[in-house]
């Protein structure tokens, strides 16, 4: 029974050795950490991917290789300067105590509801109840971007 269990011990290990090689063989890639950090607030990598995202599954279904690659680090390139001018004009905003102005906050949320809900305030509504962020976030017309 021994040397079954030797032959099975030594078989599995070559396996797992064999997978755990094809592993580190792939390219690595960052999880998360910061990207940049704007005086003092972080701008994950996360939020580089968020923001490019939808831009970076087209590239992919019209690119290969080199070309995609290039495309890509480009595209993040140009995702990371707007999370960074955002977060520079935000900043300045709260520095000077400006306030926006409520009929320009409501004619937002109006064009919201026009534009992404087909003007169906329930709706949006509901939505708002289930996911209070996946208005703002999930989608190209944001109220305003969710800082910190």
């Amino acid at each position: 029974m021994r040397p079954f269990a030797t032959v099975l011990l030594a078989g599995c290990g070559l396996a797992l050795w064999a997978f755990c090689c094809a592993a580190f063989a792939e390219e690595s890639q960052v999880v998360d950490g910061i990207a940049a950090v704007v005086n003092g607030e972080v701008i994950t990598y996360s939020q580089v991917r968020a923001l490019s995202a939808p831009r970076e599954k087209l590239l992919r279904s019209q690119l290969t290789g080199k070309e995609l690659e290039s495309k890509l680090i480009e595209l993040r390139q140009l995702a990371l300067k707007d999370l960074i001018d955002r977060r520079l004009v935000i900043q300045a905003f709260k520095k000077e105590s400006y306030q926006i102005p409520d009929h320009i906050v409501d004619e937002r949320v109006h064009q919201i509801i026009r534009e992404s809900f087909g003007g169906d305030r329930n709706t949006f509504i509901k939505t708002l109840e289930c996911r209070p962020c996946a208005v703002i976030t999930s989608s190209r017309t944001r109220l305003f971007p969710l800082q910190k």
